[in-house]
């Protein structure tokens, strides 16, 4: 996000950040910690649909953190939709009133530690596995041509990790639709929030390589009508993705 110049009323000026209910936070978690401030303030009308939310700087004065960390957690909002960032313009609030169980499950939407990622792969391990082999016996040719431009726009994101992370959970979000279980497409709905943070996370910790290597991997296999070899891929997939975030915190 681009730190843009902002000219402010005499009101806005007079609002300082004790008074909007921002506070420092600890050394821990840092992103979590100023992504869930802004999400609450969001979703209490702090800053009203169309609204422009304080400048990057402002951000990092208010919460007491880097740029990097400011950065990290409004990507996360844009993710989810409650932001969105023009560039050269600022980040402004999006109209999200459509989206339902924004704090479904609170607090395990809050993915705050490598031990709570792990948690989500395993899940996503056992449920995933059979979701790739239901999708084998029912992809449309549409379904894969869409596969394939979700594959595209992770490619083309390149830095941008909020619009990988988008096309990661778009790619993971159809395979569940493929299934055409409605019990799987629920779920999935459900917890969209906490997939969408961990999916951030995982890209910051292990960058886009891995996760750009199995998503052609699943959709060749998809394409060859190879079940067992889809639901190894997508096994495999998510083990490797456990394996490489237990290497980065030195477990065995």
């Amino acid at each position: 996000m681009n730190n843009v110049k902002q000219t402010t009323t005499p009101e806005e000026q007079s609002l300082r950040p004790s008074e909007v209910g921002i506070t420092k936070v600890k050394a821990a978690s840092l992103r979590v910690q100023v992504y869930t401030q802004l999400k609450e303030k969001l979703t209490r009308g702090v800053w009203k649909i169309g609204e422009r939310l304080p400048s990057e700087s402002e951000l990092c004065a208010q919460f007491g953190v880097s740029r990097v960390t400011v950065r990290a957690a409004i990507q996360q909002l844009e993710i989810l939709g409650l932001v969105e960032t023009k560039h050269g313009g600022g980040t402004f609030v999006r109209d999200f009133s459509s989206i339902e169980k924004l704090d479904t499950f609170h607090p395990l939407m809050q993915v705050e530690k490598n031990r709570d990622l792990i948690t989500v792969l395993e899940y996503r391990k056992i449920i995933e596995k059979g979701a790739m082999g239901l999708a084998h016996e029912k992809a449309s040719a549409e379904d894969l041509n869409f596969l394939e431009e979700t594959y595209t726009a992770m490619v083309n994101a390149e830095k941008d990790t909020a619009a990988y992370t988008r096309a990661d959970l778009a790619f993971h979000y159809r395979l569940a639709e493929i299934t055409r279980n409605p019990i799987i497409i629920k779920v999935y709905d459900i917890l969209n929030d906490m997939l969408s943070t961990a999916m951030a996370d995982i890209v910051h910790l292990l960058g886009r390589d891995l996760g750009l290597t199995y998503h052609r991997k699943l959709i060749d296999s998809l394409k060859k009508g190879d079940k067992n070899k889809s639901e190894a891929l997508m096994e495999e997939h998510i083990e490797m993705t456990i394996q490489a975030i237990k290497k980065r915190r030195g477990e065995e």
